[in-house]
């Protein structure tokens, strides 16, 4: 393949996109490097929906918290996820929250999920060992047991080994169905 061609392949977006892998933390754009301070429909549909303060980053196409939501205490006194592991064992399932203090979907996970009564009865079931990771201070835990550090992610470990995964900002009635359907 000549080398100009290989050149446009590997600055391609698309290409980057691809390469960069689903670990990523923020998203890459895809289209055009333009500066503009105006968010793309899709993600300006998905600001209007957010109560949390926020906005957007042209530069990476991110939408970022402009606040910290508070984790309720049955996850913010928790264990980290590597001491949550070892406690329950093989008897009780760790149930990861991961979530960025910048990503403001995070923040509206915690908002409107993590912090429902619901929830909190459901993940105070003896079942359930609860825990939260922030990836940006937690990367290598991330990693280690995750093998991701995309966000907002609900995980349930056995073992320490990832038996159930629920991907994003979800409602504290997906979290119960979700939380009642792990095995």
């Amino acid at each position: 393949m000549p080398t100009k061609l290989l050149f446009l392949i590997a600055v391609s977006p698309v290409f980057l996109y691809l390469a960069a892998g689903c670990a990523q933390t923020r998203p890459v754009p895809v289209a055009t490097t333009d500066a503009s301070t105006t968010p793309p429909p899709k993600i300006k549909a998905w600001m209007d929906r957010l109560s949390v303060a926020h906005e957007y980053d042209p530069k990476t196409g991110f939408i970022v918290a402009r606040e910290v939501v508070a984790l309720p205490p049955l996850i913010a006194d928790a264990p980290p996820l590597d001491a949550a592991v070892k406690q329950a064992g093989g008897d009780r399932v760790v149930v990861v929250f991961v979530t960025a203090d910048r990503c403001a979907p995070c923040q509206q996970y915690k908002r409107d999920a993590m912090n429902d009564a619901a929830v909190i009865a459901r993940l105070a079931d003896a079942r359930f060992l609860p825990t939260h990771l922030e990836v940006d201070r937690s990367a290598a835990l991330a990693d280690a047991y995750l093998g991701t550090r995309s966000i907002p992610m609900t995980y349930a470990l056995r073992n320490g080994k990832v038996i159930a995964e629920l991907r994003g900002q979800r409602s504290a009635a997906d979290l119960v169905a979700w939380l009642d359907a792990v095995p």
